[in-house]
């Protein structure tokens, strides 16, 4: 067994039985060119990990905010995985202590947040691989629920961040925005923006300058979610 992740297994209580995996999980593929291989990254781990913990996050979500509709669970648990939020538990569990990269590798791994989140996911790809779901279940509920339990929603300090987060905790797309409107002159003159997801208008919103209109228009979105389905 590799003293090297020695301290990984003793703190998470893990019987490795593929080391290998965990040895991928924290490999970026940019560390491929130095060792000469080629597709030995954590690439695919990150594609199942993600989907387990939005499995995990989402049943938290739903458990301990009862009083929640649909669409304020939906932000909350996209304040859970968005990227900032699991690059910061990369580095509270020292997952970033244990990870690869290539001298090419531009940005300094300890500090790139997309690279701290991509680990996490691949580290809880490889534990659901190695140890099973029931294992890897518990492992990510013990890491989430204390947060998701006494977590709460604001959604007026930054509406278009709320909303992009909102829209991309299940579908990887991006929300766009229309200036669809413009009345008056000078300085008088008012914007009307549209904000749009998979080519639909989801929400509309006015301000003296672009900027205002598209936070309206989000914050407008993020309403219409909130409301109880009739």
């Amino acid at each position: 067994m590799s003293s090297e992740y020695m301290p990984l297994y003793r703190r998470f209580g893990i019987l490795p039985k593929n080391e290998e995996l965990y040895a991928l999980s924290f490999t970026h593929s940019s560390y491929n060119g130095m060792a000469g291989t080629r597709h030995q990254d954590y690439e695919r781990l990150e594609f199942l990990g993600d989907a387990v913990i939005g499995m995990v996050v989402s049943e938290l979500c739903y458990i301990y905010h009862p009083d929640m509709e649909q669409g304020k669970l939906s932000v909350l648990k996209s304040q859970f995985i968005r990227t900032s939020s699991e690059a910061a538990y990369c580095k509270k569990l020292g997952l970033n202590e244990y990870i690869r990269v290539g001298a090419s590798f531009a940005k300094d791994a300890s500090t790139n947040e997309s690279l701290l989140e991509d680990v996490f996911e691949a580290f809880v790809g490889a534990v659901y691989l190695d140890q099973g779901l029931g294992v890897c279940y518990h492992l990510v509920r013990n890491i989430f629920e204390e947060d998701i339990k006494n977590a709460s929603v604001d959604m007026t300090t930054n509406p278009k961040s709320y909303l992009q987060e909102c829209m991309q905790a299940d579908k990887k797309e991006s929300v766009t925005y229309r200036i669809v409107e413009e009345y008056g002159a000078g300085n008088a003159k008012t914007f009307v923006a549209a904000v749009y997801f998979e080519g639909q208008e989801i929400g509309r919103g006015s301000g003296k300058n672009k900027k205002a209109a598209e936070t309206e228009a989000a914050r407008d979105a993020l309403e219409k979610m909130s409301l109880p389905e009739k």
